[in-house]
């Protein structure tokens, strides 16, 4: 009956030929199935893995991340697992818990977190994010270095007159256009080609002293628009789902005095 047993999952995890072969003789992600294997056959109430795909090579830890979620959903078993990937937790997860040291930041969908990050923590931490410093210039227009542009519609925060913040924006929310008008100037500094985009890295104009701004680009419009080291280019943001919070220097003005 045992032997059974053992057949089985080795069936379940997708290695029904490897029962008499020595740990020294499967790989690390076979290895890592066998030993999620052996906890899954004690049928237990929730399981709890602790970074199991962490010294994996990126195939396999794709490969056996689908493996757990069509084990857990098959099973139904109610699962913990801790990773710092934000790929893993993004996409295997139902809920996710973002900790910073012990303290729970926010609770939500992968879609909820991505999308409305409840803290700066959350915002910098899950995915790529830019942290822009506007200034509210009239009821209408904010400053972004010497740029006036329309004011956008924050989702979690409102602006008057006088007020500054960090504007959050993803790398997806930017575009670049080719008019002047409600947009900022850019000089590029690197591109990098990442499959199925191209990063851009920018600067603000005038001055080289702000930090880089990150433009993804889908290859198409990459290479319609030409796009080259030491180009001065114009972007914008998307209308929806940008997002503001206290800049670094106010959250943490000791930063500012060393």
């Amino acid at each position: 009956m045992a032997y059974e047993k053992v057949d089985e999952w080795l069936e379940t995890i997708g290695l029904p030929t490897s029962g008499e072969k020595y740990p020294s003789q499967l790989s690390g992600g076979q290895q890592q199935r066998v030993a999620l294997a052996r906890a899954l056959a004690l049928y237990p109430g929730l399981l709890l893995l602790d970074e199991p795909l962490s010294a994996l090579d990126a195939k396999v830890r794709i490969h056996l991340r689908e493996e757990i979620c069509r084990l857990q959903r098959k099973l139904g078993i109610t699962t913990i697992m801790v990773t710092h990937d934000q790929d893993e937790a993004l996409s295997m997860a139902d809920r996710i818990v973002v900790m910073n040291h012990g303290v729970i930041e926010q609770v939500g969908t992968p879609q909820e977190i991505y999308r409305k990050p409840a803290t700066r923590f959350v915002a910098e931490f899950v995915g790529t994010m830019n942290f822009i410093p506007v200034s509210v210039a009239s009821d209408t227009q904010v400053r972004i270095a010497e740029s006036l542009i329309r004011k956008p519609m924050l989702e979690n925060l409102s602006l008057s007159r006088g007020d500054a913040c960090d504007l959050a924006v993803r790398p997806e929310q930017i575009r670049f256009v080719d008019s002047p008008k409600n947009s900022i100037p850019v000089k590029v500094v690197a591109t990098e080609f990442l499959g199925a985009f191209y990063r851009v890295d920018c600067k603000l104009l005038p001055g080289n002293r702000s930090r880089l701004i990150m433009v993804d680009v889908p290859v198409e419009q990459a290479e319609a628009l030409n796009i080259q080291r030491g180009d001065v280019r114009y972007i914008e943001f998307t209308e929806s789902g940008l997002r503001g919070y206290p800049s670094e220097s106010r959250q943490h003005p000791e930063r500012k005095a060393a």
